[in-house]
């Protein structure tokens, strides 16, 4: 029987690319609130995560406010360091 001492701590890669993503989407929420709400028009908003869409442009052009304009830099950041740390454990896993 496996017991809870014999599991291997979670590589901070995975931490580091959680945080990076959910910081990315903080900053998306808060930049694309506000245009047309919180959630006004979020189906075409969750484009707009990962990749410009025509809309994404149409939003940007339109909102003037205080947040600096989202780009998905923390988003991509966040994945590739999340796919590293879940690289490393299967890497560990071989061992």
């Amino acid at each position: 029987m496996d017991s809870h001492d014999d599991k291997r701590p979670t590589h901070p890669a995975i931490y580091l690319g959680i945080a990076f993503c959910l910081l990315s989407v903080v900053w998306w929420f808060a930049y694309y609130a506000q245009y047309g709400g919180a959630f006004g028009l979020i189906g075409l908003k969750l484009a707009c995560i990962g990749y410009a869409t025509p809309e994404c442009a149409f939003f940007q052009s339109n909102i003037r406010g205080a947040i600096p304009r989202y780009v998905p830099v923390l988003w991509y950041a966040g994945m590739v360091t999340l796919a590293f740390g879940v690289w490393q454990v299967w890497q560990q896993r071989g061992k």
